[in-house]
């Protein structure tokens, strides 16, 4: 297998500037660029810059993806629009981490797993994830708690499952966004696992806020100096503003989540019991809906039969498969009936009469029917 890595930059809160190209531009003659994405694939070589410097330099977001086992999703807030002691209790060493620069808070999810090794297709990641972002300035921790989860099966995590404890349960766990489930599907988190982990997440219904009745509140000074900042096109002045007031009067921000202090070890074994559960049902399931549809064609046996030996007659492969299906119906049929004995005897004769036909017997054979 061929050498495979991919780095993909999304710039959110402004387009990059001729400057900010050309800097990109430097860093490989190959790099595919617009004023707000950058991607880079490499089949040899390696990425010759720095991808976190990269992003706090020019872009919000990064993915990079390898067959080296490699997934990484980093995005970058304005040092102000955020309270990084939120994100804290979700850290995993080497896996999930927050950092701070001279502008900017960059939370890093990080993570390694030999399950990572394959090749992956997409030309691009980050018009799925976007809204991360987004969802995390509004204090939507549910990515957090997913990468905590993801970080638990990564190669280097240096805790065992046994005494990995959960961090706060954030609400909604049950009823993901899709950037929740394109984040789930890239680092391939166990929907069963995150199933689990929702039966301590509560619905929480969306609260409106009495924004205008709390900025009333704010000295004239003050609101003059957010208009201003607003003004000379500073980008999140509102999610910094909203943060403030959250913290000032809102009681859904002061309270806190409280975990319930499951080990991974014990999540895991909900989510086994739950996949055992989801599986019974389905199984369950498709045979009510197996014996719906054999009741359905008892009538038409005799006719069933008769298409089945028209289709052998063609003597071609799509045919073939077409009289094996009609024949499995029929086996299923007089097992319910409690005819299989015929059934048997009626594919002996078939068998006896078509024994040169190697690639009948070989599909007949492949699903049961010749012993």
């Amino acid at each position: 297998m061929s050498e495979y890595q991919f780095y993909e930059f999304q710039a959110i809160d402004r387009p990059l500037s001729a400057e900010d190209q050309k800097y990109v531009h430097s860093l490989s003659s190959r790099v595919k660029l617009t004023a707000t994405n950058a991607q880079f694939l490499y089949n040899y070589g390696d990425f010759r810059g720095d991808p976190e410097k990269l992003l706090d330099r020019c872009f919000d977001l990064l993915i990079y993806v390898s067959n080296f086992g490699n997934r990484q999703l980093a995005i970058r807030f304005p040092k102000t629009s955020i309270n990084p002691k939120n994100f804290e209790p979700y850290c995993v060493k080497d896996c999930v981490s927050i950092t701070t620069t001279a502008k900017s808070i960059i939370l890093d999810i990080n993570i390694s797993q030999e399950s990572y090794g394959g090749w992956l297709d997409e030309d691009t990641y980050a018009a799925s994830l976007l809204a991360l972002r987004e969802e995390l300035l509004q204090g939507d921790l549910r990515l957090l708690y997913l990468a905590w989860l993801a970080a638990g099966f990564a190669a280097y995590v240096p805790v065992p499952a046994e005494e990995m404890i959960e961090p706060p349960v954030p609400s909604n766990l049950k009823t993901l966004s899709p950037a929740l489930k394109a984040f789930a599907e890239l680092f391939e988190i166990n929907p069963d696992l995150i199933a689990a982990a929702a039966i301590e997440s509560p619905a929480a219904q969306e609260v409106v806020e009495p924004i205008a009745d709390w900025i009333a509140t704010i000295p004239e000074s003050e609101r003059n100096a957010y208009l201003l900042r607003v003004a000379q096109g500073e980008t999140h002045v509102g999610a910094e503003l909203m943060q403030q007031l959250r913290q000032k009067f809102s009681k859904t921000s002061k309270a806190k989540l409280k975990s319930p202090g499951r080990t991974l070890a014990e999540l895991i074994a909900i989510a086994d019991e739950q996949r055992d559960i989801r599986e019974n049902k389905a199984t369950k399931a498709a045979a009510n809906a197996r014996q719906k549809y054999l009741k359905t064609i008892a009538p038409k046996a005799d006719e069933i039969w008769q298409k089945a030996m028209a289709l052998i007659e063609l003597k071609q492969a799509k045919p073939y498969d077409e009289c094996v299906a009609h024949l499995v119906d029929l086996r299923d049929l007089a097992v319910s009936q409690g005819n299989l004995a015929e059934f048997q005897a009626r594919i002996k004769s078939l068998q006896k009469r078509y024994a040169t036909r190697s690639g009948l017997l070989t599909r007949l054979q492949k699903v049961g029917l010749l012993t």
